[in-house]
């Protein structure tokens, strides 16, 4: 057996006539990944084995992306994301055994979902829920996955299976299990979704980074896994195989540095004109952004776009959560990084 160790929800923080809506940088892969952290704060040992069930329209040629958040290849089973699959998933990954099973599941955000049209007329929630299974001791959730069944909506059928159950309240749940529809920053998915659904066959007028320099370390990148060198004690991030202060190569550890609660040392406004070619269509779209200088740990600096925020809203010396959201479209793909949200009370 496979008891529940830990389940955690994620709902996007824009609202739409009392709806939750996902952000103009958010999609199917960012919130998935967004509860999955949730879930699993820290990044799996290097090696260690997890199975992960996407109860999500996930497209299986993008698997690949989820080997770069687990920094190794990851088992992965793809099914329909209604109740029925959702309870079937959470069932077998309780009753199998061996590695830890993670069941994913989202519905898609507003505009990709299937059979979503591409201008809707009206809100839809959002939302993304992951369940995590290891040997032990722990909760079981057989009496009330039979509630899911007949919901057509996975993420739903989470929601349900919680409130029924009243395990919202447990330890253990994380998340948004409870979220106040309303609550949250105003997003117009009229305006999002068409800039979600730009034309990915762009060539760069900038700096071009190649699909193959930009997956390069992107394990470290995504989940802010730095190296630390067995001589000279400093950080280097991202991991480039070599220790940026003594140039040493032999020994390195990798050092998890914090995802959350980053200081701010530095802040600046990036008007029209002044960013990268890149970001040419989010600006027009949506005009100025911001962009923080900040400090996972002492001596390590990483600058993050800053997002589900107004420009100008962070001050040095505040802290932000990190999250990963897409950045660009280029080269037929969307290009995802982490960016900087306001700090979650915890």
């Amino acid at each position: 057996m496979r008891p529940l160790l830990r389940a955690a929800a994620y709902v996007p923080t824009g609202t739409f006539e009392g709806a939750r809506v996902a952000g103009p940088d958010e999609d199917l892969f960012t919130e998935l990944v967004t509860a999955l952290e949730l879930v699993q704060p820290a990044a799996p040992p290097a090696g260690s084995a997890t199975d992960v069930e996407l109860v999500a329209p996930y497209p299986e040629g993008s698997d690949w992306a989820f080997g770069a958040v687990f920094g190794s290849d990851v088992a992965i089973v793809h099914t329909d994301a209604d109740g029925a699959s959702l309870a079937a998933s959470l069932t077998a990954a309780e009753n199998g055994s061996g590695p830890d099973c993670i069941v994913l599941v989202c519905d898609g955000p507003l505009g990709e979902r299937a059979g979503a049209a591409a201008a809707p007329s009206g809100p839809t929630s959002d939302g993304a829920a992951a369940f995590l299974f290891r040997e032990g001791e722990g909760e079981t959730l057989a009496g009330f996955l039979g509630t899911t069944r007949a919901e057509p909506s996975a993420f739903r059928a989470a929601q349900e299976l919680a409130r029924r159950a009243g395990l919202a309240a447990r330890e253990g749940w994380l998340g948004d299990w409870n979220f106040d529809p309303s609550a949250g920053r105003v997003v117009d998915p009229r305006q999002t979704v068409p800039y979600r659904e730009l034309d990915t066959d762009v060539v760069s007028e900038g700096a071009y980074v190649s699909r193959a320099r930009y997956r390069e370390s992107l394990a470290s990148r995504w989940n802010f896994l730095a190296d630390r060198c067995p001589r000279c004690s400093a950080l280097t991030f991202p991991s480039r195989g070599a220790c940026r202060a003594c140039g040493n190569r032999e020994g390195l550890d990798p050092f998890p540095l914090p995802r959350e609660g980053l200081e701010v040392v530095a802040t600046t406004v990036i008007g029209p004109g002044g960013q990268p070619t890149e970001f040419d269509p989010q600006v027009a779209a949506f005009g100025a952004y911001e962009v923080v200088l900040a400090e996972p740990v002492p001596g390590v600096r990483v600058t993050l776009q800053l997002a589900d925020a107004e420009p100008g809203s962070v001050r040095i010396g505040d802290r932000v959560d990190t999250r990963i959201r897409r950045l660009y479209p280029l080269d037929g793909e969307w290009r995802y990084g982490r960016k900087a949200v306001p700090r979650v009370p915890s």
